[in-house]
């Protein structure tokens, strides 16, 4: 009887995702860029209470870094050395992975410096984002994720 009643709980407790405890929104720049040139895209995370969001420097051993790159067979490229991030908190000794990791609580902004091809024609295009990402509260630690984004950009004549 035990085992049913624990089977019960766990069939009617919360399932976690990943898009539910990091939601992520991409804004492109305001005005036009020319082919060639880089745009500057932000990429927001809101992280929900309880959670940390594991930041893009991560000692070895410990939670995936986050991580944003550009959909295979994209013509645009992200300078990753150039990404702007907010400086993240330390946890010492995390309960998760027993080292010093780094991470975000509550909302943090990123700045992704995107090269866009000298031979971009004039108008409006998607630009597909990959931000692969790992979170983990106090009871729970979910597995890295890949959440897809796309931000319209302009290319100017």
């Amino acid at each position: 009887m035990p085992l049913l009643m624990v089977l019960l709980a766990l069939a009617v407790m919360p399932v976690q995702r990943p898009t539910d405890v990091v939601k992520w929104s991409a804004v492109a720049p305001a005005s036009p860029v020319q082919a060639g040139d880089v745009a500057v895209i932000k990429v927001i995370a809101k992280v929900q209470p309880g959670w940390k969001l594991y930041a893009i420097e991560q000692p070895p051993g410990g939670p995936v870094p986050l991580a944003f790159q550009t959909t295979a067979g994209s013509s645009f490229v992200i300078s990753r050395k150039q990404i702007g991030a907010p400086r993240p908190k330390v946890q010492k000794k995390d309960e998760n992975f027993s080292i010093d990791t780094r991470y975000y609580e509550n909302d943090a902004a990123f700045t992704l410096p995107v090269t866009v091809p000298p031979t971009t024609s004039p108008g409006s295009h998607q630009l597909p984002l990959e931000v692969t990402f790992q979170a983990c509260g106090a009871e729970l630690c979910l597995r890295p994720f890949t959440q897809k984004l796309a931000v319209e950009i302009t290319v100017r004549q």
